[in-house]
């Protein structure tokens, strides 16, 4: 393994073991002596990455961020190009099954991106929403061509069309987050989903 390579791994297992810790023990319990030990690296070697606890928080974030992106959109929509409304709401429907999945897999990562995180200071909202951006981009993307194909309403605005979809698919974790306790189990609000986009987007 090159001096680069190890040096990519062991960035990589700083911000798995800060992610841990934060998930375990909350962000503001977490000092980098903790960070350190989880890795089995010294103070130097975490400094020569990041600044200090604040830094690398910003690192776990856009991480996994990237991951949920990959798990919820790049799994479903590697390749899918909707030719009709039907095909666009059963993508959809994927999504919400694909964002129930990763609630299962990963119930401490989501809390935490979504709800613990955003709750630290105004810097960490600002940086979580710029990485929905990222899925809202994607989403407006995907309405611009249903509509340049026919099959959504070309009076759309795209970009607020792509936030809210993605607001709604937001909404669609929490729940699964909440496990059924608001009575609303996945095949019910994957229903309630894609019967809201048919309504709403359809010519």
């Amino acid at each position: 393994m090159s001096a680069a390579d190890r040096s990519v791994k062991r960035r990589a297992e700083l911000v798995f073991s800060a992610y841990e810790l934060f998930v375990d023990k909350g962000y503001r319990s977490v000092v980098v002596a903790d960070i350190v030990a989880r890795a089995g690296v010294s103070h130097g070697t975490f400094y020569n990455y990041f600044d200090n606890k604040r830094d690398i928080l910003d690192a776990v974030i856009d991480h996994y961020f990237a991951l949920i992106r990959d798990r919820v959109f790049g799994r479903v929509m590697a390749g899918q190009r909707p030719q009709s409304l039907d095909e666009f709401c059963a993508l959809v429907g994927r999504i919400v099954d694909q964002c129930y999945e990763l609630v299962e897999d990963e119930p401490g990562l989501v809390t935490f991106l979504l709800i613990e995180a955003t709750s630290i200071d105004a810097r960490v909202t600002e940086r979580s929403i710029e990485n929905l951006r990222v899925y809202s981009d994607e989403a407006t993307d995907r309405i611009k061509k249903g509509i340049a194909l026919g099959y959504l309403d070309p009076t759309l605005d795209p970009r607020l069309t792509g936030e809210v979809l993605l607001s709604v698919l937001l909404s669609a974790t929490l729940s699964a987050i909440r496990k059924d306790t608001n009575g609303l189990d996945q095949d019910r609000v994957r229903t309630a989903v894609v019967g809201f986009v048919r309504a709403s987007l359809q010519p």
